[in-house]
């Protein structure tokens, strides 16, 4: 219960500094940094966070600007953030709530100091403020192109009238799937899902600049960027040190056991010494629950603004018409779902998508089922 309560007070303190400070004009010893935060338990914060500090104590200021917010009281708030609709807004806190918050998750915060001459921390100033008024403070979040990283990379950038320019230190085979993996346990579930949701877009080859969607990224891009003629970080140091480490799911609980004791159930099916309704009825409602699973692929293809859903290859296993076998049982039917479902193999292998080893495995169980189905139809 305290421990609830304590995080309670937390989140209501992390958001409740939200005012603009208009027109206040900094000192020459104020200092500007971008805070890089570490990933944390929950899916929503495996990835890291990123957000901008101004310190300026002659002023009395030491607030974090934050765009990584969102209200869960927005109306209709999960069917928003299922269609990539939900407005995300920049937010402030003084800088002892925001560290606060982090320690107390054991969460890692690192400043790297923004070497801006006193026009430059200005203009970057003024362009926070301002981008913090209510006609101003919202924007349409997208994972990928449009996120906490991302608008702190963009203001930087405008604000200054400079142009940054980073070390290309990524490897020219990096796509967006890859480096959403490295944040990901293989074994876990939550990897499973994501794989499965997204779609070949993904799979692209990104540049150097795509890859700032990702706190951690856009650390080590400022680390070696240049900002017109000059270095852009002047110094970094460790505000919070980082405790919570993430724990590995065991294999036998993973994804992968459960497909590869799939596999083996199938080939199980292909010769059965007589028949066994119990299995039947439990393929049946595999079929249907397939379906409607694929029901869900296609509208995360087709009915969102997510980008990274769009051309969703998955779709060929995960079969929203697998239900058709079993209403109609025509062995035409079960031989398509077959042929589709086993194409997955050649997408793999051209590298159009990255299905993944798991799904793989998968797809072969339902093919095989699906012919064994066929077969049975011509008895």
């Amino acid at each position: 219960m305290m421990r609830f309560l304590r995080t309670l007070l937390l989140l209501i303190t992390y958001g409740s500094f939200q005012t603009t400070l208009g027109q206040m004009q900094l000192t020459e010893e104020s200092s500007i940094s971008l805070l890089t935060c570490s990933p944390g338990p929950e899916l929503h914060a495996a990835f890291g966070h990123s957000a901008i500090r101004v310190k300026d104590y002659y002023q009395g200021i030491d607030i974090v600007f934050n765009y990584g917010t969102f209200d869960f009281e927005a109306p209709n708030f999960y069917l928003k953030f299922l269609k990539g609709e939900l407005d995300y807004f920049l937010s402030t806190s003084s800088f002892i709530q925001f560290a606060n918050y982090y320690q107390y998750y054991g969460r890692g915060v690192i400043e790297q100091k923004l070497n801006l001459n006193s026009t430059q921390k200005q203009k970057l100033f003024d362009a926070l403020n301002k981008a913090l008024l209510p006609e101003n403070r919202f924007y349409r979040y997208e994972f990928l192109e449009n996120n906490c990283a991302t608008k702190i990379h963009e203001i930087i950038s405008s604000a200054t009238g400079l142009k940054i320019t980073y070390a290309d230190q990524i490897n020219a085979k990096t796509t967006y799937r890859k480096l959403i993996n490295e944040y990901l346990d293989p074994n876990s579930w939550n990897r499973f899902g994501i794989t499965l949701i997204l779609g070949s877009a993904v799979d692209r080859l990104i540049t150097s600049t795509q890859t700032l969607f990702l706190p951690d990224y856009l650390y080590e891009k400022m680390g070696s960027a240049r900002l017109g003629e000059e270095s852009l970080i002047e110094n970094e140091k460790n505000l919070v040190v980082r405790y919570f480490k993430s724990k590995n799911n065991p294999f036998f609980t993973s994804p992968l056991f459960v497909a590869i004791l799939f596999l083996i159930f199938s080939f199980f099916r292909i010769w059965p010494k007589a028949p066994s309704p119990i299995l039947d009825r439990l393929e049946h409602l595999l079929f249907g629950v397939l379906s409607i699973t694929g029901i869900f692929l296609v509208f995360m293809m087709l009915g969102t603004e997510h980008l990274a859903t769009k051309n969703n290859f998955n779709i060929l296993w995960i079969n929203p018409l697998a239900i058709l076998g079993v209403v109609y049982n025509k062995r035409l039917i079960w031989l398509c779902l077959a042929i589709s479902t086993l194409f997955t193999l050649v997408i793999q292998i051209t590298g159009t998508q990255e299905i993944g080893t798991t799904a793989i495995l998968l797809a072969i169980s339902l093919g095989i089922l699906y012919i064994r189905r066929a077969e049975l139809t011509r008895r």
